[in-house]
C-alpha cells in the first residue's frame, strides 16, 4: 500500500493524455476525466489510513490537481457557450492559485500544496461540472464554481503567508482547534 497514492497521481497525470488527445465531452474525454477524478478523490485518503503521507506525495498529488485542472480549462472553455466576463474571473482565479503557489515558495521556499476541506469540497465539484453541464447552462455552473474557487484559493494565500511551515494536511482556519485558549487547572 505504501505505494499506491503515489501512483493515483501519477496515474492522474496519465489521465490528462486522453483529455488532450479527445474531444472535449465525447466518450472517452468524460471516462479519462472521471478516472483522473476519482484518483484525485482516492489517493489522499488512502495516503492517511495507511500512514504513507509525504511531502513529495502531498506535491504530487498537487501538481497532478493543477496541471489537471489547467488542461480541462483550456480544452472545455472553448467548446463550451460562456460570456467573456466569466472567462475573466477564470482567469483570475487561477492567478489567484498561482498567487498561492508563489506566496508559498517565497514564504517557505518550496512548493506547498495544501488539502483543505474547501480544497477538497473545490475539486469534488469541479469534478461534477460535466454532469451539471448536460443539464444546466454552463454560466450557471460556472460563477458558483469561481466563487467558491476564489475563497478556497484566499484560504491558501492566507494560510502559505501566515504559517510558521504549512501542513499540507491543514484542514483549513475554519476547521482549526482554538489554541490559544488554555485550560484553567482544577
Amino acid at each position: 500500500m505504501k505505494y499506491v497514492p503515489n501512483t493515483l497521481s501519477i496515474f492522474r497525470l496519465f489521465m490528462i493524455i486522453p483529455l488532450i488527445i479527445f474531444e472535449p465531452f465525447s466518450f472517452m474525454f468524460m471516462v479519462a476525466y472521471v478516472l483522473a477524478c476519482a484518483s484525485d478523490m482516492l489517493d489522499g485518503p488512502i495516503a492517511r489510513k495507511f500512514e504513507v503521507t509525504s511531502q513529495l506525495g502531498a506535491t504530487l498529488d498537487g501538481i497532478a490537481d493543477i496541471l489537471l485542472v489547467i488542461v480541462v480549462l483550456i480544452r472545455v472553455i472553448p467548446v463550451i457557450d460562456i460570456p467573456t466576463w466569466i472567462i475573466l474571473w477564470i482567469v483570475l482565479a487561477v492567478a489567484m492559485k498561482i498567487a498561492s503557489i508563489v506566496v508559498g515558495y517565497i514564504r517557505h521556499k518550496q512548493i506547498i500544496s495544501l488539502h483543505t476541506y474547501f480544497g477538497k469540497a473545490f475539486i469534488f465539484i469541479l469534478c461534477l461540472f460535466p454532469v451539471f453541464y448536460l443539464f444546466l447552462p454552463a454560466s450557471t455552473i460556472l460563477i458558483p464554481i469561481i466563487i467558491f474557487a476564489m475563497v478556497v484559493f484566499a484560504e491558501e494565500i492566507y494560510i502559505c503567508a501566515t504559517s510558521t511551515m504549512p501542513d499540507p494536511n491543514d484542514k483549513g482556519i475554519l476547521f482549526r482547534k482554538d489554541t490559544t485558549k488554555t485550560e484553567v487547572p482544577k
